[in-house]
């Protein structure tokens, strides 16, 4: 018998069920990645910042019980700190007369501070209790599902839990003798398809004996140099995963200057490219619906990132949803009553900027606005073509709009996002009724022959603009004979008229930037709600006036 309760029983995470989708199709497509940072540690036993520098003051007080007087922020204490560390532990090194070179010494010295690190960063792990940890550990498991599925993971944290987590079998069952591969130079290739973990801060694995970075950023300066070093190129990996990939930043507070440099450039480079931000919240924390709308949208307009509001559990099930057996996904989806696919279309004048709008969003599924090459005739204004040629026409776009609507109906999952709907060519009629165009639309293009199908559902954007503008955009594209601004105006308002029954969303597109244009079209389609349009329904009513 069917399952007639959820395993889903978040509200948070059902309000997040748009994301979801979006994030499972990245996932299947090797395009979603997991930005881990400290927030993490803290459920495995792994001091935060803070405590990290108050056993490293602890460990230094015996030879330097100066070092218990810094009080300053963790960034600039660790910088003061290992100026402590260097003075005494240079007059040790030297007055042993083992390293006799001065690069040597410097050497041992660096040694020396990673080894302290070392031991206050895992001085409450055990060996004996590590897999227990990870077992306790309140969404370990899912981030681990997750990770094995992706191409690459950041971790901003120096521990090993997420390598010591995938070489377990019954929780990365594969065949190679190491399932993952750990990097932290942005210079090293990657050897594997899947599960490569990048530790852009350095990496000191629990074994002293196994491979390990040989700098760490760990401070204030540390931190600027690595800065710096970005605008070199430094930071090129990083930039990649957050402008071509969707990430999923976990364990973050969003101070770190550095990754807040990243998420704005890479915020102007890919306008379109939106990543997720956790914003952990404590079992008794709670937010007003002010404050998170705030937050929301200071984070969606300066850094491109939608956040959500989750506690442990509720990471736990969003994690296990994205990374759930489609089948089971979709039989979860209905007991929940939720949609698994989203579709937007984009509609508009001729040269009003859908192309241009739709080719950001490249984290979405896109379908453009031809399957095949068009005819070149179709450059031209209706009224220009000649009576065979405009049902020529009329014919290849009915059997394009059946193309992609056949494409839309065969997937179960995902954000979708179109240019033009099939209702679109109505504004283009010439010597035939509206009536009649929409019979054609849906007879020969939608449900031709015994067919059924139906027009997918979905919202519709529909972009509008100063006539003039935009006849000014077409003249780089030599149509501007063809659709002088009359014209333009003329379509617009057929347009108009014709998506009226449908309650389109607006978004003007001329006498702003292009980055702001991108940014209304998001806050659509990354809106929590979703409210389709019944185009076949009207379409229908059309062809039946």
């Amino acid at each position: 018998m069917a399952p007639t309760e959820s395993k889903f029983q978040s509200s948070e995470v059902i309000a997040a069920w748009k994301y979801i989708c979006q994030l499972r199709v990245q996932l299947h497509k090797n395009k979603a990645s997991l930005v881990l940072g400290a927030g993490i540690s803290w459920d495995l036993k792994l001091p935060l910042w803070g405590s990290l520098i108050e056993k490293i003051k602890s460990a230094m007080q015996l030879k330097a019980p100066e070092a218990m007087l810094v009080s300053e922020p963790p960034g600039k204490a660790a910088l003061v700190l290992f100026e402590i560390f260097y003075s005494f532990k240079k007059s040790e090194i030297i007055a042993s007369e083992i390293y006799k070179d001065s690069n040597l010494v410097e050497r041992k010295i660096l040694s020396d501070w990673r080894e302290l690190i070392h031991e206050a960063l895992y001085s409450d792990t055990k060996e004996n209790e590590r897999r227990k940890t990870i077992d306790e550990h309140p969404y370990f498991k899912q981030m681990i599902a997750f990770i094995k599925q992706s191409e690459l993971t950041v971790n901003y944290n120096f521990d090993d839990y997420v390598e010591y987590g995938l070489s377990f079998t019954d929780l990365n069952p594969t065949k190679h003798e190491r399932p993952y591969q750990t990097i932290w130079s942005h210079h090293s290739q990657f050897t594997k398809d899947k599960c490569v973990i990048y530790h852009p801060n350095g990496f000191l694995p629990f074994d002293k004996k196994k491979f390990q970075s040989e700098n760490l950023i760990f401070s204030d300066g540390a931190f600027a140099d690595q800065l710096l070093d970005g605008i070199g190129g430094g930071l090129s990996t990083l930039l990649h995963v957050l402008t071509k990939k969707t990430s999923i930043l976990l364990g973050h507070s969003l101070t770190d200057s550095t990754l807040l440099h990243l998420l704005r450039k890479s915020s102007t480079i890919s306008p379109g490219n939106y990543n997720y931000f956790i914003r952990y919240m404590r079992d008794d924390e709670e937010l007003d619906t002010q404050s998170r709308t705030a937050i929301f949208e200071a984070n969606f307009n300066n850094y491109n990132l939608i956040t959500l509001f989750f506690r442990n559990s509720d990471i736990r099930e969003f994690l296990h949803a994205i990374t759930l057996p489609e089948d089971d996904f979709l039989l979860e989806s209905d007991i929940l009553g939720l949609p698994t696919k989203y579709c937007y279309y984009m509609v508009g004048s001729i040269g009003i900027g859908k192309s241009t709008a739709l080719s950001q969003f490249g984290n979405l599924i896109t379908l453009d606005e031809w399957f095949d090459e068009r005819p070149a005739e179709m450059a031209n204004s209706p009224e220009d073509l000649s009576t065979h040629k405009t049902i020529t026409i009329d014919s290849w776009t009915n059997q394009q709009f059946g193309k992609k609507n056949n494409y839309l109906s065969s997937k179960k999952v995902g954000v979708f996002i179109i240019d033009r709907s099939p209702m679109d060519p109505l504004t283009f009629v010439v010597d035939i009724t509206i009536e009649d165009r929409a019979r054609s639309m849906l007879c020969q293009g939608i449900r031709p022959g015994k067919s059924s199908k139906i027009v997918e559902a979905g919202e519709i954007i529909h972009m509008i603009g100063e006539p003039s503008e935009i006849w000014s955009r077409l003249i780089t594209k030599r149509k501007e004979s063809s659709w002088p601004p009359e014209k333009i105006a003329q379509l617009q308002d057929k347009s108009l008229e014709l998506y009226k029954p449908l309650h389109p969303k607006f978004v003007n597109s001329t006498g702003r930037k292009e980055i702001d244009v991108i940014r209304d079209v998001a806050k659509i389609i990354f809106s929590a709600a979703y409210t389709p349009s019944d185009l076949d329904g009207e379409l229908r009513r059309i062809a039946n006036a």
